[in-house]
């Protein structure tokens, strides 16, 4: 009985040390790799980043109604005037724009012109429409031959103006 037990672990010593052995502990494999060019190093990934979706919102009316176009009623205009959203004034009754209108609220701005400004100062009539991504902006303004209309953001300061007068 010894003998043969002798016998038997002299051939499992040799199994464990052939090298397709089960009885051998795993060994790490790299392809394509040089085995120096491996090392063990425990190496970890930074934080992952968070996208910010948007800036922290700034929650306020809108402060922005102002208008270029030659429909909407400016300070310098005769007899301009303002009580709180509406303001008025007279303009020239001819020019680039006669008849005309300028509108935005948000995503969209509209444009509507009828006036001397074609060719030669011959007559020319416009309309435009567009959609954009959403904006604070607001206003709407009109003028018919001399008078202009517009409607602003209440907000805007001056509040009150009475015949280019500012009072508050």
């Amino acid at each position: 009985f010894g003998s043969s037990f002798a016998f038997s672990s002299q051939k499992l010593a040799r199994f464990a040390n052939y090298p397709g052995s089960i009885m051998q502990a795993p060994v790490q494999q790299t392809l394509w790799m040089s085995t120096e060019a491996t090392t063990d190093v425990d190496i970890e990934l930074p934080p992952r980043q968070h996208a910010e979706m948007m800036s922290d919102p700034q929650h306020e009316a809108s402060n922005v109604s102002y208008s270029k176009h030659e429909s909407a009623p400016l300070k310098g205009d005769k007899l301009f005037s303002k009580l709180l959203c509406w303001n008025c004034g007279i303009g020239d009754p001819l020019g680039n724009v006669i008849c005309g209108s300028h509108d935005f609220c948000f995503c969209i701005e509209c444009q509507d012109d009828c006036g001397l400004g074609g060719k030669e100062k011959c007559l020319k009539c416009l309309n435009s429409c567009e959609l954009f991504y959403p904006e604070a902006r607001c206003g709407c303004f009109c003028k018919l031959f001399f008078l202009k209309c517009g409607m602003v953001n209440p907000l805007d300061k001056p509040f009150l103006v009475c015949c280019e007068k500012e009072i508050a």
